[in-house]
């Protein structure tokens, strides 16, 4: 079942977010993807179907884990405009570990000259209780492009987009990704945006998480909308589009070059771009962000961008390139 939505960016992320942790530089380790399954919102979904091991464990339910910290904590100061979003993604985190590292404040009530302290690695836990909660009447959206898979280091990868069918611009998406086991119980819960503050109508939004250590008992992986809102984007984004896009294998590395340029009638900041990869089942095998200017950007001035990315799979059959800004 689809659902409607709105917004001006791009798509190709939770973070950076972010260069994938497949995207190393190094050829990819073979790994294998499982199938992904249809969903939409507010219905329940069919759930993909992980390789079952030879043998399962009694499943068990492990406590949330709290983010780590680096010796030496890494504090952002928020700016002018700033939202959890471009943060998380700029220190490859989600916007819940950002959260919980700052005593489960409000996402909403960011202010100028606010301290966060950025987690270096990213949270496996559930909704926190104060966090962003569903909306009552979620704009509908599709989750397409499923692709999980277990790394050489034996991580669960999963990865996939949020595309908006709908007339009207999308913010605020928020997914739930479940580890099921046969009997359906959740082993392990993870909360996250997709890399996109604001999904465009016909466009779309990745979205990554990483479970470092998946439980062992896992048999299916669960996809949940949690929240998606309409927004008109012309109050508060610019509009910036991609004029010019190609790629190319690159080695063991993909390739995207192109032009992002300013179309608004004013000056715009903070210039994003995310590019994704797609297999030849359109999953999703990478995507990375870049920020192309923190400054402003005047109305028809191009910025070119040149990205090499690894993905989780060397044979990339197509690329998505989509960029936004703020008004500056």
């Amino acid at each position: 079942m689809k659902l409607p939505l709105h917004s001006t960016i791009l798509i190709a992320s939770i973070a950076s977010l972010t260069v994938l942790a497949a995207c190393s530089g190094s050829p990819a380790p073979e790994q294998t993807p499982f199938p992904s399954p249809t969903l939409g919102l507010p219905t329940a979904r069919p759930t993909a179907t992980l390789r079952p091991t030879p043998t399962f464990a009694a499943a068990t339910h492990p406590p949330p884990s709290e983010p780590l910290m680096t010796p030496t904590a890494i504090v952002y100061v928020v700016q002018s405009g700033d939202t959890l979003i471009p943060i998380a993604n700029q220190y490859n985190v989600s916007v819940q570990d950002i959260v919980a590292a700052n005593g489960n404040f409000d996402p909403a009530q960011l202010q100028v000259g606010q301290q966060l302290i950025i987690p270096s690695a990213r949270s496996q836990q559930p909704l926190a209780d104060n966090a962003l909660l569903p909306s009552p009447t979620p704009v509908p959206f599709e989750v397409r492009g499923e692709n999980f898979f277990r790394t050489a280091a034996g991580s669960l990868e999963c990865l996939g987009e949020v595309f908006n069918p709908g007339a009207t611009s999308l913010n605020n998406v928020q997914l739930q990704i479940n580890l099921l086991d046969e009997a359906n119980n959740v082993l392990k819960s993870a909360t996250l945006y997709v890399a996109l503050e604001v999904i465009a109508p016909n466009a779309s939004a990745p979205f990554r998480v990483l479970f470092t250590d998946p439980p062992p008992t896992i048999t299916r992986v669960e996809v949940k909308p949690l929240r998606g809102e309409a927004i008109d984007p012309a109050v508060r984004y610019a509009n910036v589009q991609v004029t010019k896009q190609e790629g190319a294998a690159a080695g063991n590395q993909y390739r995207v070059t192109g032009e992002v340029t300013n179309q608004d009638a004013g000056p715009a900041r903070k210039v994003r771009l995310i590019v994704t990869t797609f297999d030849e089942n359109n999953r999703v095998i990478g995507y990375r962000y870049l920020v192309l200017s923190d400054d402003a950007v005047q109305p028809g001035q191009v910025l070119p961008f040149d990205i090499t990315m690894t993905s989780a799979s060397p044979n990339v059959t197509r690329f998505a390139v989509v960029t936004e800004a703020l008004k500056a």
